[in-house]
């Protein structure tokens, strides 16, 4: 199994249709549905994480995730801040 980088989705109604965004790397896409809004932001930030890397700019990527080079030596790769879902059980 290949390494797996963990980043923020931020997914925002607007307008009958969903944007999402990726807020550690700057990228954003959008969707008709929250599924289809997150599954176009992973193939978008794979993209950009790829080019990055095939351009030679894979410090420069670690340095705006605030990560070392020592850091790719872990499976799961955190970015210094991380932000996910908090689920809190709502009575009503």
């Amino acid at each position: 199994m290949g390494k797996e980088l963990i980043l923020t989705v931020v997914i925002k109604k607007e307008r009958g249709t969903y944007s999402s965004w990726c807020p550690e790397l700057d990228v954003a896409s959008q969707g008709n549905t929250v599924e289809e809004a997150r599954k176009n932001l992973k193939e978008a930030v794979e993209l950009h994480v790829e080019t990055m890397v095939q351009n030679g700019d894979l410090q420069a990527l670690l340095d705006k995730l605030g990560l070392t080079p020592k850091d790719l030596q872990k499976e799961t790769i955190l970015p210094e801040f991380f932000s996910g879902p908090l689920e809190i059980p709502l009575a009503v």
